[in-house]
């Protein structure tokens, strides 16, 4: 893209249900994205019950670059951005939620990297907490190598960990995410997309910069009872698009980190009931069984650890994790605490 030619055209999309108090933000963000040249803005709501679909019917800009499209009935975010898919416009496309923090700038930055590739990388925040000491980044593969690779390499860093499946930081060409890349999970359909579309890739741009910032509150996704066994259909499907470019290593790893150790963790984490964390805790053991011990251990002690105790005592890991957890916290909170201090100091 020479710097007098514009950039690629781009849709927004965002899924809502019962968020009728995000109402008003979302018509604003919506509103200056849309302001943006070249760019379309759909939004899908999902059998809201609570009003969300009459309030933005409302609020949002009466333009015909967005689209505001109702259902009756819940089908789950998953079909509703498949869907949305069919509705957008533009040459790329970026997949928002409507609780957490985007901007027209970082769609800008976004857009700005997208000429002639497939997908864009960027980076995203976690924040849980109005502090400045409340936030930590999630996502991005670190720009000090190539900041271009091919489809196979991008999708062997995706199961190496050097970026995450997180949709919001990435920019979609919409041939490379196909008609229906999201399956029908209720949790970590996200992953899936966003693995079919590297694998469809021919150029991914990797990008240093920070373009969203998912912010924790108690309706996210991950906060409701976890589901094992969408984690395992979404752990097969990534390393059955993703993995043939990976090494087994590589692949033990995911295994190891993306299945085993957060079906556990996600339970533990979020306080789920006893029959989910046993559910977690016997998909888990049953899934360490496939992975070559000795190997990950020489890759990763600490994976490898856990690993080993889901063979040998599985029952163990969740009170390990929870002390763990619950030692985190303390920790976040004391620095945070000795941040704010500091700021009151000077």
């Amino acid at each position: 893209m020479t710097p007098s030619s514009p950039p690629p055209s781009a849709s927004v999309v965002l899924c809502v249900r019962d968020a009728l108090d995000a109402v008003p933000a979302v018509a604003a963000r919506v509103a200056a994205v849309a302001a943006l040249r070249r760019v379309d803005v759909v939004v899908v709501d999902d059998g809201s019950t609570d009003g969300t679909g009459e309030a933005l019917a409302r609020l949002l800009p009466r333009r015909v670059d967005v689209t505001l499209v109702r259902h009756p009935e819940s089908a789950g975010v998953a079909a509703r951005r498949n869907e949305a898919l069919a509705w957008a416009r533009g040459e790329h496309v970026w997949f928002v939620d409507h609780d957490d923090e985007w901007t027209a700038g970082d769609l800008m930055t976004l857009r700005g990297a997208a000429a002639g590739a497939d997908v864009v990388v960027a980076g995203a925040d976690y924040r849980w907490g109005p502090g400045a000491g409340e936030r930590r980044r999630v996502d991005g593969a670190r720009v000090d190598g190539p900041t271009e690779v091919d489809g196979a390499r991008a999708s062997a860093m995706l199961v190496e960990g050097a970026f995450h499946g997180f949709l919001w930081s990435k920019l979609f060409r919409r041939e490379a995410l196909g008609a229906a890349p999201f399956p029908a999970l209720p949790a970590q359909s996200d992953i899936v997309g966003v693995a079919t579309a590297l694998a469809a890739a021919e150029t991914v741009r990797l990008l240093p910069d920070t373009v969203y910032t998912y912010v924790r509150t108690p309706g996210s996704i991950t906060r409701r009872t976890p589901d094992a066994s969408a984690l395992e259909r979404a752990h097969d499907l990534v390393l059955a698009s993703a993995g043939r470019h990976a090494s087994a290593d590589a692949r033990d790893a995911f295994t190891a980190r993306f299945l085993c150790l957060a079906a556990v963790k996600t339970a533990v984490r979020w306080r789920a009931g006893r029959a989910a964390v046993r559910e977690a805790v016997a998909v888990a053991a049953r899934r360490a069984r496939e992975v070559r011990l000795a190997r990950l251990l020489r890759r990763s002690p600490a994976l490898g650890a856990v690993v080993l105790l889901l063979r040998a005592c599985p029952p163990a890991l969740p009170p390990l994790l929870r002390t763990a957890l619950h030692g985190l916290d303390l920790l976040r909170t004391a620095r945070g605490a000795a941040r704010r201090a500091t700021r009151r100091a000077s």
